[in-house]
């Protein structure tokens, strides 16, 4: 990858919004760059709608495909609604992805061997 994985980047990104002509904004493929070729753990702080999860899940990706089984990436969104539309762009770009929140616990604990989850209220 000559290119630091920039074209299977640009790529999948366009497949993730269904667009050939899409290119990345001022800052994402430097915000990749500096994850996947420079080894730099990053927070990306920007604008709702800027494509910040799509930083991250490009990013996992071209990890992945580097053989780096170990790379993981966590998003925190506040809106379930946000949440889903996330997993769903996360596997548009073939990253898997699920979500954690207050309507799910259930399911955590039964089907990913959870330990012990306590519940607070707030």
């Amino acid at each position: 990858m000559q290119d630091g994985g920039r074209v299977d980047a640009r790529r999948w990104l366009q497949e993730a919004v269904g667009s050939e002509g899409v290119d990345f904004r001022r800052g994402q493929w430097e915000a990749i760059d500096a994850i996947v070729n420079r080894k730099q753990r990053l927070l990306v702080v920007e604008r709702t709608g800027w494509g910040k999860s799509i930083v991250y899940f490009l990013s996992a990706r071209l990890l992945r495909e580097r053989q780096r089984h170990d790379a993981l990436t966590v998003v925190v969104s506040p809106l379930i609604s946000l949440m889903r539309n996330q997993i769903e762009q996360a596997r548009r770009v073939r990253v898997s992805a699920v979500t954690i929140n207050h309507s799910n616990s259930d399911e955590w604990q039964q089907n990913y061997q959870v330990g012990s989850v306590q519940r607070h209220s707030l």
